[in-house]
């Protein structure tokens, strides 16, 4: 079996549940994506798409609250 590049890598499909297994398809797919990114550039985009995942968690029930520092 070969692995995906991050060009073949297709985005995740997230279950309803959102649960364990949607986190490992994620990073599974990121770590794809970010082989080739500076550590700046992870970083950048990690931050721009933490407010989506968050709301998302919220939504589902599976978090109440964010506390930010």
């Amino acid at each position: 079996m070969t692995k995906n590049t991050a060009e073949e890598n297709k985005e995740p499909e997230i279950s309803s549940r959102f649960d364990v297994e949607d986190i490992r398809r994620i990073r599974e797919y990121n770590s794809l994506r970010h082989i080739n990114m500076t550590a700046a550039e992870i970083v950048a985009e990690t931050r721009s798409a933490t407010a989506g995942i968050v709301e998302h968690l919220i939504k589902s029930g599976n978090v109440v609250a964010v506390v930010r520092a």
